[in-house]
């Protein structure tokens, strides 16, 4: 099929160009697959022109499809400006070339390809194979509108043409919407959609699209797809329905790395230990190695559970499999033992970092010291950052700015946030203004807190009237808490947090028949308030309670006699044989 087009000339938006005359070759390391479950890419001495000699003319297509593919990205367009000076390249040459262009953002060398295209074939008819390629490589420098162009004008659209546009769309994080109705016009259009196609499309849908999907998949019987198992895994483990995603897993015939990673990465989000451990069991049992992807994921989980047994295990695993000298395993690390408490072991970890080049392992320090309370050791870190000249982020300043909420030092918050905007030129985040609004509202300026909110036009989201609405609670400004509260009843319908504060705070001000009102909404809406629980780990092994919950006999009677000792030790009538008793006894 053929597709008539002009050239389409547009300026070079600020991203990296290659002009025509400075397209020379190199040698540069192969990139790997977004998909590979390898943890490094492999160093590999790609081909150039200049090194190796083509026997003929005709064999320079094929050196330049394999430098391209070595990642000689500048050495395949140099060949290429050779080559078309002594024969017509044909159609696969010129996609090999605009490949390379994308891989460089070499917008205005792309659009020599064009031309050159246009200018060689016949009648200024382009193939469709040639178009597809065109479309791909505007999508990915950028140029989406020019992208969308050509893509229109295509008289006969393959599913590869599709796939392509679709692509483009699902790179663009504001074009979610966009994407489902090119997918729409796609089915209607009579194309039947690849595996491929499905695996671009999960990978920026939203959950009830994406639900939707996961239906069509199984009406086409590629339910055991590798690729499309584990985008929908991932969908499901990134909104926490990890019951689905398991059953996604388990219907997977021939499982890789990556498969088991994303399934790894929901349950560490909420700190399933069990399931990280019997997923580490399986995973090993199954023949794959995890790598660096994987541990991450593993040290994270044991970060947000909190429990420094395992946490020290994969630690170990860290170590003799060889990452513990990896910069994100590093900074992992830090804040692995940071959230478990063990602040020693974190700075022990930081300390023996011999470059801390990376802004991620600044910011783990920093932020395990102002969690902690320890806001004076999270500024000297700040400012020996400053020294070694390593570039704070917006997340250094949160981090920053949540330390110094904690700890009440309204003059630093306002040093550092005036710091970040004026010096550093970071753009004040909702994160940001969320700080800000606590470290206010926590020293009691509520008023200060709202008239901060207006000031900006970031429009304040539900954390934001959350930390409002806990500022008006500790001061008791009912008015104020009204209008929090109000706002998080529109934005979080099904969140009892809000619901629950704001009846507390009418019960505080003896305003009893507003409470029960309150507590009638949550009951028509249905909202409904988790119980909560408590964890300990005794002898490496995490027990969950919650308060009324029978916990067998012998373990009550354990409790009961733990929590009398206790008592006797805070009681007048203490005596030291107890403390010896007790000290025994939790032995």
């Amino acid at each position: 099929m053929f597709y008539r087009s002009a050239l389409l000339l547009a300026t070079t938006p600020p991203m990296v160009s290659v002009p025509p005359g400075e397209l020379t070759p190199s040698i540069h390391h192969a990139p790997t697959s977004p998909y590979s479950s390898s943890n490094h890419a492999p160093t590999t001495t790609t081909l150039s022109p200049r090194s190796t000699t083509p026997s003929s003319i005709t064999d320079r297509p094929s050196l330049i499809r394999r430098l391209s593919r070595s990642g000689d990205h500048h050495g395949a367009l140099a060949l290429f400006r050779d080559h078309r000076r002594r024969i017509k390249p044909c159609d696969r040459s010129i996609s090999v070339v605009l490949r390379s262009c994308a891989a460089l953002r070499a917008v205005r060398s792309g659009e020599e390809a064009h031309a050159f295209a246009l200018r060689h074939s016949a009648f200024g008819v382009l193939t469709r194979r040639t178009v597809t390629s065109l479309v791909s490589f505007y999508a990915h420098c950028g140029l989406l509108s020019h992208a969308r162009n050509l893509f229109d004008k295509m008289p006969h659209r393959d599913v590869v043409a599709w796939t392509a546009m679709l692509m483009a769309y699902s790179d663009k994080y504001d074009q979610i919407d966009e994407t489902g109705l090119l997918f729409i016009e796609m089915l209607c259009s009579g194309v039947d959609p690849n595996p491929h196609t499905l695996t671009v499309m999960l990978r920026s849908a939203t959950l009830r699209f994406g639900k939707q999907l996961h239906c069509y998949v199984m009406k086409r019987s590629w339910g055991s797809d590798l690729f499309i198992g584990s985008s929908l895994i991932d969908i499901y483990a990134q909104n926490a329905i990890l019951d689905d995603a398991h059953l996604v897993f388990s219907t997977i015939e021939h499982k890789d790395v990556v498969c088991f990673n994303c399934l790894i990465s929901g349950y560490s989000r909420i700190g399933s230990l069990d399931a990280l451990f019997y997923l580490f069991d399986e995973m090993r049992v199954s023949g794959f190695e995890p790598n660096q992807s994987t541990l991450v994921s593993f040290l994270n989980g044991c970060a947000t559970s909190g429990f420094i047994g395992p946490s020290m295990q994969f630690h170990a695993q860290a170590v003799v499999r060889g990452f513990v000298s990896d910069e994100m395993v590093q900074g992992v690390i830090v804040d692995m033992y940071a959230k478990c408490g063990d602040l020693n072991a974190a700075r022990l970890t930081f300390d023996r970092i011999s470059s801390a080049t990376n802004t991620v392992i600044w910011n783990s320090m920093i932020c395990g010291y102002g969690k902690h309370g320890r806001t004076n050791e999270a500024l000297r870190i700040f400012e020996s950052m400053d020294f070694a000249r390593v570039r704070p982020d917006y997340i250094t300043f949160i981090c920053l700015l949540s330390a110094c909420s904690h700890s009440g030092l309204i003059e630093e918050g306002w040093r550092l946030f005036n710091l970040m905007i004026e010096v550093h030129k970071i753009a004040p985040r909702s994160e940001h203004l969320c700080c800000m609004v606590d470290l206010l509202g926590r020293a009691g300026l509520v008023f200060e807190a709202f008239e901060f909110m207006h000031k900006f036009k970031c429009e304040p989201t539900p954390s934001i009237w959350g930390a409002l609405l806990s500022a008006s609670r500790a001061c008791g400004n009912v008015e104020i808490a009204e209008i929090a509260s109000e706002k998080l009843f529109e934005l979080e319908r099904e969140c009892s947090a809000s619901y629950v504060a704001m009846s507390s705070i009418y019960a505080g001000n003896g305003r009893w028949d507003e409470a029960d009102e309150v507590r009638e909404l949550m009951d028509d809406k249905m909202v409904r308030k988790e119980a909560g629980c408590s964890l300990i780990e005794v002898g490496g092994i995490v027990h969950k309670f919650r308060a009324g919950e029978n916990i067998g006999d012998d373990k009550l009677e354990e409790v009961y006699m733990m929590c009398h000792k206790l008592n006797l030790c805070i009681s007048d009538q203490f005596d030291p044989d107890f403390a010896c008793d007790l000290k025994s006894f939790s032995a």
